[in-house]
């Protein structure tokens, strides 16, 4: 059985009539070549989109950031993420010291802890203003809408921001000369979201970004839809809170090849009966029944339980 092919399965874009500008010509080559990535591939689409990204725009890293409402809306107004927790976080380049130790210190436990309803309740009020920045508060602020904002164009009060702990915790002493954010919904659940960075070099100072070069930075991760639901479905999220282990991860991804399960128990280890319980508890998150409705779910653009 051959790996499915394409991160669609409906037919790569047709181009437009007429001589096409520079950029919509770019952006049809970024969504053809992440059409041509297998069902098992979506950590390497996902790294050349955002790679993409850093080439085209002159950014220094950009981060990949898929968001998921644990909590109602009545109980969301007194969360400090409103809601919202991270599942899955990407950057295309490695942490800096200074940022790995507020993962330590705040950001870890927060939103991959515990997944209990007493424990989202909880409101950490006390550490609110150095962890929670209004520039975070007001992106989630707009779920369920497509948004780009850059860090200096008005959406938020930028001097308020500079003054503030979090701008100095997360900005000031991560080197962080400017950003854009882009909000994407994939469900109502479920929000994508990309940090697209240019840091302070010595010496030097960078230039900001303009506002086309955001809403082309927007433009190419929204076209990116079809990764985008894959990413969720790949981590076991779009029916659930928590994420696939990293060994449920490398099973699915191998019975997205078309591997036997004895094979698939080969190559990581396992018994086969093992390796059998991974896979009915991997159906069983994912809401099917067998290795074809695996493969009609990823290829197919549904989502579990709207089928």
């Amino acid at each position: 059985m051959k790996t499915p092919r394409g991160i669609s399965a409906r037919q790569p874009r047709s181009r437009p009539r007429g001589p096409a500008s520079t950029r919509d010509e770019a952006l049809f080559e970024l969504w053809d070549r992440l059409g041509r990535y297998g069902a098992a591939e979506t950590d390497a689409a996902l790294k050349y989109l955002i790679e993409w990204i850093a080439a085209r725009f002159d950014a220094d890293n950009v981060i990949f950031c898929g968001a998921l409402r644990v909590q109602s809306a009545a109980a969301a107004k007194c969360d400090p993420f409103l809601g919202w927790r991270l599942r899955v976080r990407r950057p295309l380049r490695a942490d800096s010291a200074a940022y790995r130790r507020q993962l330590e210190s705040y950001l870890l436990r927060e939103h991959y802890g515990k997944l209990t309803p007493t424990y989202y309740r909880r409101s950490h009020h006390e550490q609110q203003e150095a962890h929670v920045g209004m520039a975070t508060r007001a992106l989630l602020s707009a779920a369920g809408k497509f948004r780009v904002h850059r860090l200096r164009d008005g959406w938020i009060d930028l001097k308020a921001f500079r003054r503030s702990l979090h701008y100095r915790l997360y900005y000031a002493e991560q080197g962080i000369a400017d950003r854009i954010w882009i909000g994407i919904p994939v469900t109502s659940r479920h929000e994508a979201f990309f940090l697209v960075d240019r840091h302070q070099r010595p010496g030097a100072r960078r230039r900001p970004f303009t506002a086309e070069e955001a809403t082309c930075a927007g433009h190419a991760a929204r076209g990116a839809m079809e990764l985008l639901r894959r990413l969720f479905l790949d981590h076991g999220l779009l029916l659930n809170a928590k994420p696939f282990s990293p060994r449920e991860r490398q099973i699915l991804h191998a019975l997205l090849t078309g591997r036997t399960e004895k094979e698939i128990a080969g190559h990581a280890g396992l018994k086969p009966a093992t390796l059998h319980q991974y896979v009915k508890g991997i159906y069983g998150r994912l809401q099917v029944k067998s290795r074809a409705e695996l493969m009609s779910l990823w290829l197919d653009g549904s989502f579990p339980g709207r089928r």
